[in-house]
C-alpha cells in the first residue's frame, strides 16, 4: 500500500487565529484560510511564509498537526519549537496577522492493513504529524499503542491531548527520567516485543537516528512501518531538489514523493546511528 498522495496544493491568505505558547520553546499555530483546501491527510505539510518580510524570504515547511474537516478545512493548526530565526518571527505573530499558506503537501500515511495492531512512535516533535493520525484511526476495532518520547517531561507537549483520545495505549519515555520509563523511545520496542504474537504496523516521526532504530527493529521482525522524514527545503513542490532522500530505488523529494517512506526503502545516511 503505498502513502496517498492528494489534491493539487495552492497559496491562500490565510490569518492567525490562535499562536498559543505551550512551554517555554513550543507554539500552537491556528491558521483560518478564506477558502477550504483538500482533502487534507495525516502526514502532509504546509509551506508557511510572512509576507513582506525581508529577513525570512524562503517559506518554512510544517506538518499539518490538525484539521477541522478531512474533505475541506479551512482551519489549519501547526506545532513548532522555536530554533531560529524563522520560529522566532513565527512565535511573536500576532492573532489577525496575515500569512501565507501553500498547502496541502506530500503525502499522507496510508491506511493500515486489516487485523494488525497500530504502534505509533513519537520522539519530540514528531508528535505534530502523529497526532492527527491517531485522531484518524482511534474508531479502529485494533488495539492503538502510542511510544512517545521526549527529552524531559516539559517536552510532552501533547500528552494531555492523547490521554483524552480514547481507545489507545500511551507508553511514555523521558531521556532525563522526569516522566514515563527513563532513556529513548526506541528504548519501549522492548514493550511491544513481550506482546508478540500480533500483527503490527508502526507509524513514526521524530529525529533520523530515532527513525532508523525503529526501521531496524521492524526489518528484524518483519513489520509493516511507515515513517515521516524530515527535511529541510525551499519550495515544498520538487522544484528546487534540496530535500531529496535516498532510497534503494534512487533519490525521491521529500516534498513531492514523500514525506511519507515505507523504512525498508531508505537508504539510511552514515551519521543517523542511534
Amino acid at each position: 500500500m503505498e502513502p496517498k498522495a492528494m489534491s493539487r496544493p495552492f497559496y491562500l491568505r490565510g490569518e492567525i487565529t490562535e499562536n498559543k505558547e505551550m512551554g517555554s520553546l513550543y507554539h500552537r499555530l491556528r491558521i483560518s484560510l478564506p477558502q477550504p483546501v483538500g482533502p487534507i491527510m495525516p502526514g502532509q505539510f504546509a509551506m508557511l511564509s510572512i509576507e513582506e518580510n525581508k529577513d525570512i524570504i524562503l517559506p518554512r515547511p510544517f506538518s499539518i498537526h490538525d484539521f477541522d474537516n478531512g474533505e475541506d478545512a479551512s482551519r489549519l493548526d501547526f506545532l513548532f519549537k522555536v530554533v531560529g530565526k524563522g520560529t522566532e518571527l513565527l512565535r511573536k505573530l500576532s492573532v489577525g496577522f496575515p500569512i501565507k499558506v501553500l498547502a496541502p503537501l506530500g503525502k499522507g500515511f496510508p491506511d493500515t492493513p486489516p487485523g494488525y495492531k497500530i504502534l505509533f512512535i513519537a520522539g519530540g516533535m514528531g508528535i505534530a504529524p502523529l497526532f492527527p493520525l491517531v485522531l484518524r484511526m482511534r474508531k479502529s476495532p485494533y488495539p492503538l499503542h502510542f511510544f512517545y518520547g521526549a527529552k524531559s517531561q516539559k517536552d510532552l507537549i501533547c500528552l494531555p491531548e492523547l490521554l483524552n483520545v480514547e481507545g489507545i495505549t500511551i507508553t511514555i519515555a523521558t531521556e532525563d527520567g522526569t516522566s514515563g520509563e527513563k532513556g529513548v523511545v526506541t528504548k519501549l520496542l522492548k514493550h511491544d516485543e513481550d506482546e508478540g504474537g500480533a500483527k503490527t504496523t508502526i507509524y513514526a516521526c521524530g529525529p533520523e537516528p530515532m527513525l532508523k532504530a525503529v526501521a531496524d527493529f521492524a526489518a528484524e521482525r518483519k513489520m509493516l512501518c511507515w515513517i515521516s522524514l524530515e527535511r529541510l527545503m525551499a519550495c515544498g513542490v520538487g522544484a528546487c531538489l534540496s530535500c531529496v532522500v535516498k532510497t534503494k530505488e534512487g533519490y525521491r523529494c521529500s516534498c513531492r514523493e514523500g514525506p511519507i517512506f515505507e523504512s525498508k526503502d531508505i537508504t539510511w545516511r552514515d551519521d543517523a546511528k542511534p
